[in-house]
């Protein structure tokens, strides 16, 4: 390929990528804010040298706020966490980019052609089959002129 044709298919790459990043600015711009969740407000802070220690909870699936060196800590919501992690588009992005560079690699490519070669290689060895039965077919049906004069 020409250089010129290889920049045209990276631009075109480019555009439908920008394309994509496009849609979906606009759809997640579109959308109403999630619904947001009322804490009531935090104690006061007293004015203490003591340093606030956390203590470890037992259940891991806790949502109740707490109060940590002063900072008020709002566990998210188990359907929160399922969204953040299975976005649509982060999920859909990271296959994308799991799958290019997979196909990327030097045995995958090593692979793909080998593959591409011996189908090939099969293809063509039917196609030249059937035409070596077509032959014979016509042969059998359309008798020559030497098998005649004798």
């Amino acid at each position: 390929m020409s250089a010129d044709v290889v920049i045209l298919v990276a631009t075109a790459l480019l555009a439908v990528v920008a394309l994509c990043a496009a849609i979906v600015a606009v759809r997640a711009a579109g959308r109403p804010p999630a619904a947001e969740t009322s804490v009531a407000p935090a104690p006061p802070l007293q004015a203490s040298t003591e340093i606030a220690r956390v203590e470890p909870r037992e259940s891991v699936g806790e949502t109740e706020p707490r109060v940590v060196e002063g900072r008020l800590i709002v566990p998210p919501s188990e359907l929160q966490v399922v969204n953040t992690a299975l976005g649509r588009p982060g999920v859909r992005l990271s296959v994308l980019a799991h799958g290019v560079a997979h196909a990327l690699r030097a045995e995958s490519r090593d692979r793909v052609s080998a593959l591409m070669r011996r189908e090939y290689r099969r293809r063509r060895r039917e196609r030249l089959q059937a035409g070596r039965r077509a032959v014979r077919a016509g042969r059998s049906t359309q008798p020559s002129d030497q098998w005649l004069s004798s």
